[in-house]
Formats: structure tokens, C-alpha cells, sequence
């Protein structure tokens, strides 16, 4: 988990948040919008058949070459989602991809870990 977050996240959010000027509820709804593109996008993949990719990036190494590759397709699903259901310019919803995809990753991977463990 710790190879997707880094320490100043939250602030990073946070200088987001102030300079795009985002309204009250949008953050909270760009964050749903992320969880559910993440979800999705790694039902699809496993119904793929690419689980090893799937079980890299969960697991915390995304930089291997399949890795790279999908983060870079979920980050591009996950700005155009936030452009297409909150109206945010491309600058801004780069911009919360960046920060709000590895915390969701993260959490995703950790609670998918802590089930297969029961």
C-alpha cells in the first residue's frame, strides 16, 4: 500500500481543493466517481485474464511494465469520468486523478487483501 501513497497527500489535496476552487460536495463525489471507475476497471480486467497485472498493482508494484500500463489506462478513464459527470475542466480533473487515485488504490488493496486473509 505504501508504494502508492506518499507522505504529503492529504496536503496535496487539500492546495487542490483551494485552487480549482471545487464546490463543497464535489470532492466527495469525485472520490465515488474514482472508487467506482477503480472497481469496475479491475472487474474488467480479471474477467480479462489479466489477474497477474491486477494482483501487481494491488499488491503495491505498480511500476512494473504491466503495471505502468494500467495505471495509465485507469488514470485516463478516471479524468474522463471526472470531466463527463462533474463538468471539470481537463487541468483540475488531471489533477484529482493524480492525488485520489493511489488513495483509493490503496484502500481497495487493503481491503481486498484483509478478506482473502479470513
Amino acid at each position: 500500500m505504501r508504494a502508492f501513497l506518499s507522505k504529503d497527500m492529504l496536503c496535496k489535496l487539500q492546495v487542490l481543493q483551494q485552487w480549482s476552487q471545487l464546490r463543497q460536495e464535489q470532492p466527495g463525489q469525485a472520490i465515488r466517481i474514482t472508487k467506482d471507475a477503480v472497481l469496475s476497471y479491475l472487474k474488467r480486467q480479471i474477467e480479462r485474464g489479466n489477474w497477474q497485472a491486477v494482483r501487481e498493482v494491488l499488491k503495491g508494484k505498480p511500476m512494473t511494465q504491466a503495471g505502468r500500463f494500467l495505471l495509465g489506462e485507469l488514470r485516463d478513464k478516471i479524468v474522463q469520468n471526472l470531466i463527463l459527470r462533474l463538468g471539470l475542466r481537463k487541468v483540475i480533473a488531471v489533477g484529482l486523478a493524480a492525488v485520489l487515485l493511489p488513495l483509493v488504490l490503496a484502500k481497495v488493496a487493503g481491503e481486498l487483501l484483509r478478506k482473502m486473509g479470513k
